[in-house]
């Protein structure tokens, strides 16, 4: 079993773009949204399949952006990734399904790339013994989440969020799963001991470049639009910390507490 990788309900690591300072120019606001489906498009991270919030379906309804045009012209609603729904959990009945395009071992420990909807679920897939992995490592979310509000009756030169006490205008972007890092503590793994590291990088080398060319786009168009963009720690874990930057996930970070044996490999799961 090489898939040494887990997915879990908190964050390793989450991403903001923050639109508080702008939030009176919703339209400048909606082009940041378009460019992220552009971006996670082109470099396959996300795309969206369908998001029944507002009932889009990609195979029906074409480019999502058009769809959140119109509701910005002619319904004056500001989707910013409220459309997801349901906190981006596959399976529930309003939740979003998006598409990535992620390596990962088969169950002959071959090299595959394909598209992914649910990482949790296909990690219960390739479970080597029933139950060998705890169900809190294998949490129902697509490779990156990304969740936000709807705000509606929204005009130019008024702020998005006109309440009282008002919330801060903005997109939060996550990585629940270590399949992202050159390293892993394997922590599903039978001799785990959360201090030396699996080498990931075969699968890592090959699907984060992406990540970060999707991050660093994301990060002009949200500056571009007068927003910032980086990482927000109160989601973000306090090892993953020292492995990301605010525009992408390093690669060039090596383990400081050792390295797991390449023989631990063929331990026998149970």
């Amino acid at each position: 079993m090489k898939n040494l990788w887990i997915q879990t309900e908190n964050a390793f690591v989450t991403w903001v773009a923050d639109f508080t300072a702008t939030s009176t120019h919703p339209a400048a606001i909606l082009e940041f949204v378009r460019s992220l489906l552009a971006s996670g498009t082109k470099h396959r991270i996300l795309e969206v399949v369908e998001a029944p919030v507002i009932g889009y379906r990609r195979d029906r309804d074409g480019e999502l952006g058009d769809v959140l045009d119109r509701l910005l012209e002619h319904d004056k609603v500001l989707d910013l990734f409220g459309f997801t729904g349901s906190a981006m959990m596959p399976g529930t009945p309003t939740s979003s399904i998006v598409e990535t395009t992620l390596c990962y071992y088969d169950h002959d420990d071959q090299l595959v790339e394909r598209v992914v909807t649910d990482l949790g679920a296909l990690l219960a897939s390739l479970e080597p013994v029933p139950d060998s992995i705890p169900n809190g490592f294998m949490t129902r979310y697509p490779a990156i989440r990304i969740i936000g509000d709807r705000y509606v009756g929204v005009r130019e030169g008024i702020p998005a969020d006109n309440s009282t006490h008002p919330y801060p205008v903005a997109v939060y972007l996550g990585i629940h799963s270590d399949i992202w890092f050159p390293w892993v503590y394997g922590s599903a793994h039978p001799e785990a001991d959360h201090v030396r590291m699996f080498d990931n990088r075969e699968l890592a080398s090959r699907h984060t470049p992406r990540l970060n060319a999707f991050l660093g786009e994301v990060a002009l168009a949200a500056r571009g639009v007068g927003g910032s963009f980086g990482v927000w720690p109160d989601e973000t874990g306090t090892r993953a910390a020292d492995w990301v930057d605010d525009s992408s996930v390093r690669l060039d970070w090596q383990p400081t507490a050792g390295i797991m044996p390449p023989e631990m490999l063929d331990v026998e799961w149970y």
